[in-house]
C-alpha cells in the first residue's frame, strides 16, 4: 500500500457517494467552541436593558436637550421680530398713505372747472350748526363765494378765515361789495383740504378799526 494516501478514484469515491446514500444525509448540529477566557470579562454589546443608565446612551449634538431648548428659544424669537417687522410696516404704510393725502390737498393745483356757492353770514354769531356743507372737489374747481352783507351799514370790509383745530388760513383785506351788496372771491379749492373752516365777515370803521359783522361756519368734506 502506498504512502501517498488513497488513490484519485478512490478520493473521487469518497466525495461522491452513490445516489441512494443521499437521501439519508441530515445536517449535523455542532456544538460550538466554548469562549475565550478574555471575553467573559468584556461588556455586552447587545440591546441595554430598561436597568442600565441613560447616561451610557451618546446621542448626537442636535438631539441634546440643550440643542432643542436653544431651538425652541431662537424661534419664538424669531417669530417675536416678524409679528413686531409686520407692525411697524403696517404703521409705516399708514403714515404714508396720510402723508400722500396731506400732500395732494396742501399741493396747489390747476382747476377744471367753477363752482358757485352764496352763503349767508348769521350777523349775530356763530352757527350751532353749520351754515354750508361743500364736498371737496376732485378734480379741482374755481369756488366762487358770494357773501351778502347788505344787512351791515359798511363799505369796506375784510374777510378772515380760520381751520378748526389748525389756525389761520387767510385775510383778505379792503373788500368792496356790489351793486347787489355781495362780497365776492374767488378761491382754488386745491388750496382748503377737507375740514371746517370758519370766516369771519368785518366792517371797517371810518378810523379804520374792523368789526365783526358775520360768521360763516363753513364744512368742506
Amino acid at each position: 500500500m502506498s504512502s501517498r494516501g488513497p488513490t484519485k478514484q478512490a478520493r473521487k469515491h469518497v466525495r461522491k457517494p452513490p445516489p441512494h446514500w443521499r437521501k439519508y444525509l441530515v445536517q449535523a448540529e455542532l456544538e460550538l467552541p466554548p469562549p475565550a477566557a478574555g471575553a467573559a470579562d468584556e461588556p455586552s454589546s447587545g440591546p441595554i436593558g430598561d436597568d442600565d443608565d441613560d447616561s451610557l446612551v451618546e446621542w448626537p449634538w442636535w438631539q441634546e436637550r440643550w440643542a432643542v431648548i436653544g431651538l425652541a428659544c431662537l424661534c419664538a424669537v424669531l417669530l417675536v421680530a416678524a409679528l413686531l417687522a409686520v407692525r411697524s410696516a403696517m404703521h409705516d404704510r399708514a403714515a404714508a398713505q396720510a402723508a400722500e393725502g396731506r400732500a395732494r390737498t396742501l399741493t396747489l393745483r390747476a382747476i377744471s372747472g367753477e363752482q358757485t356757492l352764496r352763503i349767508a353770514p348769521n350777523p349775530r354769531s356763530w352757527s350751532a350748526t353749520p351754515d354750508a356743507t361743500l364736498r371737496w372737489p376732485e378734480p379741482p374747481q374755481l369756488l366762487a363765494l358770494y357773501l351778502p352783507v347788505g344787512y351791515a351799514d359798511y363799505l369796506n370790509f375784510a374777510l378772515v378765515v380760520d381751520k378748526a383745530d389748525h389756525g389761520r388760513v387767510m385775510v383778505v383785506e379792503r373788500m368792496t361789495p356790489d351793486s347787489n351788496r355781495d362780497l365776492r372771491i374767488a378761491l382754488n379749492s386745491s388750496a382748503f383740504g377737507p375740514g371746517e373752516y370758519r370766516l369771519r365777515v368785518q366792517g371797517y370803521t371810518w378810523r379804520g378799526d374792523r368789526v365783526d359783522v358775520g360768521w360763516i361756519r363753513l364744512v368742506v368734506k
